[in-house]
């Protein structure tokens, strides 16, 4: 049924007081039902035409409880999510259900959402995805406020198994941070990387990096010169990063901690839960 304004109720109470028009007609014309032109007048009864006012339509919202507010304040302020997350969140760890609309208008009355020009739908497919944890790791630097960050995160589950800070993006500090990862996580099949120079060559035109990985029976993929998208995890990852950094006060090892705990929606549940469930697979 179309929406009607007010212009058209005006001329649809005139034509109902000339009495020239059939209800009928009139309700073929503004395209509602019968059952609607004859409810008009009655909505309106004693007002004036000049006076009448559109109401709102639905029922009115109900004040949201205050413990409502603060239990989805003091989730933000651990994770900072936005309502759909923060939905899966209550969902995984068993909590009651608070529909997406007040999540949402929680956080936008405390000022945590920002307006989108353009809805970003989820989309149906992921392009690529390993089956099993430790079977590829994407690994970049990205620059933070003049700082070089490093970061190792695994394909299929997008955990974030290694990173650290230095003032300077080199081989050395890669292998470093790699080193480690390795220790505590176990070794990958293969690294993917793109061909920037911490990975590729050093001075003497050798691949240091290569080499290395090929000491430890790791094979070194490259993505695709100029397609960021072979390397989309880790991108994806550092926007996610930027946000999560800011928030814990440039605490890179609570923002590991924190999106390895967040819900991810490409997978249904967190990172941490899915690197142990596809290793075990």
């Amino acid at each position: 049924m179309k929406k009607l304004n007010l212009r058209k109720i005006r001329w649809i109470i005139r034509e109902l007081e000339k009495d020239e028009l059939s209800v009928y007609q009139i309700a073929k014309q503004q395209g509602v039902s019968e059952r609607w032109i004859r409810k008009i007048p009655e909505k309106y009864a004693g007002v004036p035409l000049y006076k009448i006012k559109l109401f709102s339509c639905g029922r009115k919202p109900k004040p949201i409880p205050e413990d409502e507010k603060k239990q989805v304040l003091d989730i933000y302020e651990e994770m900072p999510m936005g309502a759909t997350k923060i939905e899966l969140y209550l969902k995984l760890n068993g909590m009651k259900h608070i529909p997406h609309n007040r999540l949402h208008r929680i956080l936008a009355a405390a000022g945590k959402v920002k307006k989108i020009e353009k809805k970003i739908r989820r989309k149906k497919w992921v392009r690529y995805q390993r089956h099993h944890s430790n079977s590829l790791w994407h690994t970049d630097f990205c620059e933070v406020e003049g700082e070089q960050i490093i970061s190792f995160i695994d394909d299929a589950s997008r955990y974030v198994v290694g990173g650290s800070k230095f003032a300077d993006a080199t081989t050395d500090n890669a292998l470093a941070v790699l080193e480690k990862a390795i220790a505590k996580h176990g070794k990958p099949k293969q690294i993917m990387t793109d061909h920037g120079t911490q990975f590729c060559s050093d001075e003497e035109k050798v691949f240091r990096f290569t080499e290395k990985l090929k000491e430890w029976n790791i094979e070194h993929i490259m993505a695709a010169v100029k397609r960021p998208q072979g390397n989309g995890k880790i991108e994806r990852w550092f926007g996610t990063a930027k946000k999560l950094y800011f928030h814990f006060g440039k605490d890179l090892d609570k923002t590991m901690a924190c999106y390895n705990r967040m819900p991810h929606l490409s997978l249904d549940m967190t990172p941490a839960q899915a690197y142990e469930k596809k290793r075990n697979s």
